[in-house]
Order: structure tokens, then sequence, then C-alpha cells
């Protein structure tokens, strides 16, 4: 067992503002504004950075708490506002030269062309970040800095991405029912791969009301939804660009490994005998992701693939004995799991507009703080029954978390990499060698494009 595949104790020690050895300064009152994503559903505490009021949920009030501190340090009032269209909003702030914001948390989908323009500074450039902290994510830091620049950061400071990461969800029960062992322990010895995963999920198909139909009505080993296959591909290693030791950037998924590990993924992604996708079911049912929760829980499949959101938000309040486990790596080779954040990860930048040094020493302030406040709230929703009910999957979170990749071909889908994948799932094809060849140089052609655009502005 390597040590990436032990389980990490991932609660975080006593640090706070105070250990930081950041400086006091009187902002007098100055107003330090966060542009963030508008978002209907208030029990999504985790997408929150400065929530208005204490309202008795542990991760809300302490941020809410975190917040306070740090004005009263600093003589600031923290606030959000919140849009509707963040990419707009920011864009138009920007362009007309306001200092409305101080920092914006959004979708990296809506802030790394914007980042591409010049509209952000630097991370590396901003006096009190101090990017080797243990309150930033490294794993961050490592996959999205290019060139010596970085536009893109989180850490303790918000959950929003630890929330939005990709898990297999498993129902414990049909486990036993089935016969078969708890996955864990696999997972731990390094020996959970993509074969190992596919056996499981094996004969557990069951036509439930013998109308020689398998469908919603019936019994699935995986229940899924479109884009299942890049979902396996980044965590058995694959890549969408890669950086040499230099820092350079290059398209890399036209490999013998990665062809191999893509037809893998998808070969189970349309495997009909194993796999069944949500969408239409979410379709079927107002477009609610809920009610395939609730279809999953009610002992219909296996397993389910997911984001970590929707288990404290769906999950919790069904009656299904759960586990989790990442998704599987290729093969035992593979040295460590990896674990991918949704592509509409959420994100902190600041603004050209922005004063500089006064958002670098508050946002450093606000996330050495959140140490041991927002992110020991964060893994008490996650462990207190609100997502995991075992102590194996509290081992397993601390895997998960531990392991993010972050790979700017995928979030900037360089060649429309995702796309092309959940078009061979929809086809029922592994022509993937084919499909790689035909869009390289259209890949190649976009991450161009994107280095031309950071080395114009760096």
């Amino acid at each position: 067992m390597t040590t990436d595949e032990q389980s990490v104790d991932t609660t975080p020690s006593v640090t706070n503002w105070e250990s930081a050895g950041l400086p006091i300064k009187d902002f007098d009152g100055a107003e330090f504004v966060i542009l963030t994503q508008k978002n209907d559903n208030a029990a999504q505490t985790w997408r929150m950075i400065a929530p208005e009021e204490q309202t008795g949920d542990n991760l809300n009030d302490a941020m809410y708490n975190r917040n306070k501190k740090i004005e009263e340090i600093y003589n600031i009032k923290i606030s959000s506002y919140y849009s509707s269209s963040l990419k707009n909003d920011a864009s138009n702030s920007i362009n007309s030269g306001d200092n409305a914001y101080s920092a914006i948390l959004g979708q990296i989908s809506d802030t790394y062309s914007l980042a591409q323009e010049g509209k952000f500074y630097n991370f590396y450039d901003i006096d009190h970040i101090d990017l080797d902290a243990q309150w930033w994510d490294q794993s961050v830091i490592e996959g999205l800095t290019y060139n010596g620049t970085l536009y893109n950061l989180t850490g303790d400071i918000s959950p929003a991405t630890n929330a939005r990461i990709y898990t297999l969800v498993f129902n414990k029960d049909l486990c036993s029912e089935l016969g078969l062992e708890m996955p864990y322990q696999y997972v731990l010895d390094g020996t959970w791969t993509i074969d190992r995963f596919s056996k499981y999920i094996s004969d557990v198909n069951h036509d439930v009301n013998g109308d020689s139909i398998m469908d919603y009505e019936d019994r699935w080993g995986f229940f899924s939804q479109d884009g299942c296959s890049w979902m396996m591909y980044f965590a058995g290693g694959g890549q969408v660009t890669s950086k040499d030791k230099s820092g350079n950037l290059s398209v890399s998924y036209d490999t013998e490994r990665n062809i191999r590990l893509a037809t893998e993924a998808l070969e189970i992604a349309f495997d009909k005998t194993k796999t069944l996708m949500a969408n239409k079911y979410v379709t079927d049912n107002n477009g609610s992701w809920a009610a395939a929760t609730a279809w999953f829980a009610s002992g219909k499949a296996l397993f389910r693939s997911s984001v970590l959101e929707p288990i404290p938000r769906d999950l919790r309040s069904l009656d299904v004995n759960f586990g989790i486990v990442p998704f599987p790596k290729l093969d035992e080779n593979q040295s460590q799991y990896y674990t991918l954040p949704e592509e509409y990860s959420i994100m902190l930048s600041i603004p050209i507009t922005a004063d500089a040094e006064f958002a670098g020493l508050i946002l450093e302030s606000l996330a050495a703080e959140s140490v041991s406040t927002v992110s020991l709230a964060f893994y008490d929703v996650c462990l207190n029954g609100k997502v995991v009910r075992d102590e194996e999957s509290k081992a397993m979170l601390d895997i998960i978390f531990k392991n993010k990749i972050f790979d700017i071909g995928y979030f900037a889908n360089i060649g429309n990499f995702r796309t092309m994948l959940a078009n061979l799932e929809k086809a029922g094809s592994t022509n993937v060698a084919s499909s790689y060849a035909s869009s390289l140089s259209t890949a190649e052609a976009a991450l161009k494009k994107i280095t031309d655009n950071f080395d114009s502005i760096k």
C-alpha cells in the first residue's frame, strides 16, 4: 500500500489568522465585495463565501464568524454581490475600469476565458498571498499554473470545489445481498481498478418486472450519466494536456496508454449489460437529479456516479445504506488515485481593477482563518451522517479530497475533449484512436491560442 493510497488524516491542525503572521492594517471601513454566482438554493451553503446572517447551519455560521473576525481586525465590511450572469458582470465591470469587486468567486468555465483576456491579476504577483501555505489547494496550484502565472485559486477559504468532485456511491445492502465484498479494502490496498469495478457491476442486471426489456423498472450494476467515460478517464490518470519540467504545456491525450484508458472507460459506459444512464430519467422527471438519486436509493442499482454535493442534498434523507469510494485506477501500476473536480468548479480570481494589496491581504487572512473553522465545519457536514455513515467512507473521503487533479486542457475543453468522449458514448463506439487523431490539430491550435494569450499578458 503506497502513501497516496492510505487513509490520510485531513483534519486541520489548529491554524488561524493569528498563526499566519499577517500584518494588521486599518482600512477605515472599506468594503470588500466578492462577485459571486447567484444561488437560489439556500441549502447549498458551500457555494457561499459571505453569508449575511447566522442560520444555525455549522458551515454557514463558520463562514459568517470567520468574516466577522477579519472585518474587525481590518476595519472592513465583507459582502457578496450575487450575479445571475457572472461572466458578463465581471467583464463589464473590469472593462469600465471600476473597482466594484475586490475578488470574484466564479465557475472556472466562466473565469478561465476572462483570465486569457488579461482581466485578472496573477496570484504569483500578489503581495501577502503565500501560495506555499497549507490553506491554498496545492493541486490547483500545480495543475493550473502556466509559465509562472495562476489566475484561479481555492483552498480552505471555500469548500465549493470539494463539493463538486466526482465519486462513486454504492448500495451496501445490495452489495451484501449479491455476496460481494465491500470495496473499501481494495481501495486501501491500491487494487481498486477499472477491471475490478467492471467485475463488481457484471451480473447485477435483473429484469425485475419480467417484460424482457431492461429499463428504469429493473436493477442495474451501474447507474451513471452522460460523460461517465471522461470521469473514469481522468481517474485512471488520463490527460488532455501535460507540462514538461520547464512548465511548457502540450496536448498529450494521443498516447497508447490514454487510448487504452479511454477505450476501457467507454466500454463500461455503453455496456447495456451493466450501465444505465440517468439522463432520460431526469428529463422524464422534470429535470430533477434528485429523482435520479431517489431511484438509486430504492435499490435499483449497485453503483452510482455522482459529484459529492447531491449526497448531503438528496441522499441523506433517503432510506438507503450507502458507502462512497473513489473512481477506480486504470490498473495497479497507477501510483495513486485521482479525483476529478467538475468542469464548473468554483474558484477565486482577483480583477485587475481591484486594489491588489488589499485583495491579497484579505483573501490570505480569510484563507488562514478558514483552516480551523470553515474546513472543520465542511468536514462536519461530510462526516456527521450527512454524507458518509461509516468510518470506512471517512477514509475514502480522505483519499478523494487529497488526490484532486486539475488539467488545463480539461477545464478549457481543448479539442472539445469532453464532448468527443460523450459522443463516442452515445454512439456506442470505441473508435478512440481515430477520434483522438482527427481532433489533435484542433486541440494543438486551441492550446497554442491559450498559451499565446497568457504569454502576451504576463
